[in-house]
């Protein structure tokens, strides 16, 4: 669905600006502007963008609740009550615990730290935790990534004598606990600067305001693979947050292990080596046994201990990728089962691993661009986890049904939830009912985004090096792509694994670069057409054998505007505008090379026919996702059969749908077929 293209236009850059801060920084003008759209708003905020600087990590006490907090934790550790960091699974709660443990203990606290089993306990504080630690003598428990929404279980706390400081990220209610402190940017009644600090941001802040501002270098470096790992976006403190904290990972013992027993050997570590190393193997702890473990990593010293936990944790993102794939397989012949999905795919599996469902609703998420919950069940509970797409806010949604769930957090794009099995089926038929009237069909179209429309001649290797300034990338602010109008493809031909991918040759006008597409090899047959295609691609620098070059990493593609513009003139004028001439018609359609090759005999419109006929279906179809998703071809096949009221146009929805009460007709009665045939024997 996502392989064709409805792009975003740039935003456009004020041409003064953009020269204020080409001399002020001495950069070209495409940095400039690229800075410009990530939010950089004059010269000044171009060199704070440029040259992150932790002397401008805001105050922590500016964040509510934070002097409170401090009093409390210097109030424990002075008077030695029994200290509980109590964490969250993920690499974001993980790394947020062993800053937090390690701090404290270096403090002198008398304090032990604990991260609930995903499994068996789920997501936040529990009430069997709470008791559990109550009976270990434990006074005061201070969250990190979590709490927020824990009303019963922090009562319980206070009904138990512990005092409980919460610190977290996670999206607020009307309220918050009742507690000793509340440490959040995401409160309400907020002032702080950042409204988007991780978990382990949260904590960071924390350790300043108990250390006099200070924090060490290890501390930094775990705030910036959670700031990372947990898709916040990379702008302002956060951004200062990662560049920085990412010059020391492999000072951390724990994260230098990890990244030996991954085998990574690159010497330059950046945000990809987070992504796609640091954080699967962390978060692998949790989703296959206990992430207590990956905590002792991460806080250890002991060059055999960390050794042997980074070799677990390494064959346990392995487990998590069979186990993963064994989820996609299963939700594949659920979906397979289904026909149409709707803007809105729930699915559960009582044998599916709730640690990985998380992993799996994203690829799907990604794969049909609507929201995916998907739910393990085990003992009468099922175990939700969901992702959304921009514009479909997740936590706000399922928080409309909250009253049938048992555990509920999260936020925009992605949530995690326990519901009863008697209340599922409500679940899910409600919020499916929901979805479906609260959002138009346009509002799932996958939309992308690039910086500008650029020319290959201005991609040289000096250019994409000084892009590279504007890392690290992620959430926000996004690595640059750009769109490159007007290209041909050649000397296609698959790669890799199983064939599912591809490289060729792209060119436009006199220039050549390779391109490389993951997991598009099926688009070979429809990129071989004779048409020119939009490409919207990541520009990049390849090393090979010491020679140097630019290639092309696959976003999307389509044909070219053309195609659009085409065919939506033709049903927006065409159809409904006497005063357009069959002349202008004739002008429009065969102004260019796109339709002078279309196929007109009776057996290539009837093949057309009935392709027309699946992709439409019992119900209108957006004009729009027939405009992307069809051939030139069939959209003049659409346009004749249109013509011959086959097909019927909505100019108000502009929706196309099939009109099953029209007689038979003749391709001749229609004059568009008469211009097709007359232009291809001229």
């Amino acid at each position: 669905m996502n392989n064709r293209m409805i792009a975003r236009e740039p935003i456009e850059c004020d041409p003064a600006l953009v020269e204020e801060i080409v001399k002020a920084e001495n950069i070209s003008e495409l940095t400039a502007r690229a800075l410009l759209r990530r939010g950089v708003k004059d010269a000044e905020d171009a060199k704070r963008f440029l040259h992150p600087d932790e002397l401008l990590l805001h105050d922590p006490y500016l964040l509510p609740d934070m002097a409170k907090a401090v009093e409390r934790i210097r109030a424990a550790i002075e008077t030695n009550e029994r200290i509980c960091v109590y964490g969250d699974y993920d690499a974001d709660g993980i790394c947020s615990t062993a800053m937090l443990t390690g701090r404290l203990k270096q403090m002198g606290a008398n304090v032990e730290y604990y991260i609930p089993l995903r499994h068996s306990e789920g997501y936040g504080l529990s009430e069997k935790a709470v008791r559990r630690l109550h009976e270990r003598g434990v006074k005061l428990i201070v969250t990190v990534d979590n709490g927020i929404s824990a009303f019963d279980e922090i009562a319980l706390c206070e009904a138990l004598g512990i005092d409980v400081v919460v610190t977290d990220h996670h999206s607020v209610g009307s309220a918050v606990p009742e507690c000793a402190a509340v440490v959040a940017a995401s409160r309400k009644d907020s002032t702080y600067p950042n409204r988007y600090l991780c978990g382990a941001g949260v904590a960071l802040k924390l350790i300043q305001a108990l250390n006099d501002g200070a924090y060490s270098d290890a501390e930094l470096a775990l705030a910036a693979v959670a700031t990372i790992a947990d898709v916040v976006p990379l702008t302002e403190e956060n951004r200062i947050v990662s560049a920085c904290g990412m010059r020391y990972l492999q000072t951390v013992p724990g994260l230098a292990a990890l990244l030996d027993a991954a085998g990574w050997k690159q010497r330059r570590v950046d945000e990809q080596t987070v992504s796609f190393v640091i954080a699967p193997r962390l978060n692998a702890a949790g989703r296959m046994s206990t992430a207590m473990v990956a905590v002792e990593l991460l806080i250890g010293t002991d060059s055999r201990r960390l050794k042997t936990i980074a070799e677990t944790l390494n064959d346990q993102n392995q487990e998590r990728k069979d186990a993963e794939n064994d989820i996609l397989d299963e939700a594949d012949r659920q979906i397979g089962e289904l026909g149409d999905l709707g803007h809105v795919l729930i699915l559960s599996h009582e044998d599916w691993n709730p640690g990985v469902i998380g992993i799996v609703a994203a690829r799907l998420c990604e794969r049909y661009h609507i929201p995916v919950i998907l739910f393990a069940e085990q003992d009468g509970v099922l175990t939700g986890s969901g992702r959304s797409i921009d514009g479909v806010d997740l936590f706000e949604n399922m928080n409309l049904f909250s009253h049938l769930f048992l555990r509920f957090g999260g936020h925009a794009r992605a949530a995690g939830v326990t519901i009863p099995s008697e209340k599922f089926d409500a679940f899910k038929s409600g919020f499916t009912a929901h979805i479906e009237s609260a959002y138009r069909p346009e509002d799932f179209f996958p939309l992308y985004e690039y910086d500008e429309a650029a020319a290959f001649e201005d991609m040289t290797a000096d250019a994409i090096r000084e892009l590279q300034m504007l890392a690290p990338f992620g959430e926000r602010n996004p690595e640059p792509v750009f769109r490159y109008n007007a290209v041909r493809f050649s000397s296609l031909r698959t790669i890799g694994k199983g064939d599912k991918h591809f490289c060729a040759s792209v060119i436009q006008d006199d220039r050549v670069l390779r391109v490389v597409a993951f997991g598009k090899s099926t688009l070979l047959e429809a990129l071989q057409s004779a048409y020119d295609w939009d490409l919207i691609a990541r520009p990049a620098i390849n090393q090979f054998r010491g020679r140097e070059s630019v290639e092309l990493f696959w976003t999307c593609a389509n044909a070219s505007e053309e195609k659009s513009q085409l065919f939506n003139a033709f049903f927006e004028q065409r159809m409904y505008n006497g005063s357009c001439s069959n002349d202008t018609l004739a002008a429009w359609f065969f102004s260019s090379d796109l339709l002078r090759s279309a196929k007109l005999d009776d057996a290539a419109m009837r093949a057309g026919y009935r392709k027309l006929q699946r992709a439409v279906g019992e119900s209108a179809q957006p004009l729009r996702r027939l405009i992307r998703t069809l051939t030139g071809d069939e959209l003049l096949a659409l346009c004749v059969f249109t013509q011959l009221s086959f097909f019927m146009y909505d100019p108000d929805e502009k929706t196309i749908a099939r009109n099953t009460a029209c007689a038979q007709r003749s391709l001749g009665e229609s004059p568009l077929y008469e211009l097709a045939v007359k232009a291809q024997e001229a």
